[in-house]
């Protein structure tokens, strides 16, 4: 019964259906990347510091390291481990540049690669730090999703 000419009725499926959703767009924008390396999901997200920090290191703009250079297919391994190590740094304040090589060594023996790697890890640490509009994000969060499975 509405008192109120305004009030809307929800019916408990309703209710409980705009919860659901809620919870899937919650889940959805976790605002962290994972790299999953063996049994561990390691969070990894870009912090102002960390981006004033690798562009000092490389004297460019963060948004060139994502892209590769003329020629090649991906940038080289050196910048996306040291962008994965900064965007580490956060959740894993002791992490040192040779436990992200070590890291690295155990998930191509677990079976990953470097184009995985760049598609799966790389690209999402920029994704959730920012770089990208909500909607050119979701666009390229599916197209790597598609490149993903046809590897």
């Amino acid at each position: 019964m509405n008192y109120f000419p305004e009030e809307k009725v929800v019916s408990i499926e309703e209710a409980a259906e705009k919860k659901e959703e809620a919870a899937a767009e919650k889940k959805k924008s976790i605002g962290f990347a994972v790299w999953n390396v063996g049994d561990t999901g390691y969070q990894l997200k870009l912090s102002t510091a960390g981006i004033k920090e690798l562009e000092s290191r490389y004297k460019t703009n963060v948004i060139n390291l994502m892209q590769p250079h003329d020629g090649e297919s991906m940038p080289p391994l050196t910048v996306m481990l040291d962008v994965a190590h900064v965007a580490m740094k956060p959740w894993h304040h002791s992490v040192k540049m040779k436990d992200v090589e070590a890291l690295f060594d155990r998930y191509m023996e677990n079976g990953g690669s470097q184009l995985e790697f760049y598609a799966g890890v790389y690209m999402e640490i920029f994704m959730v730090s920012g770089f990208f509009s909500k909607s050119l994000a979701e666009d390229l969060s599916e197209t790597m999703g598609k490149a993903r499975e046809e590897m």
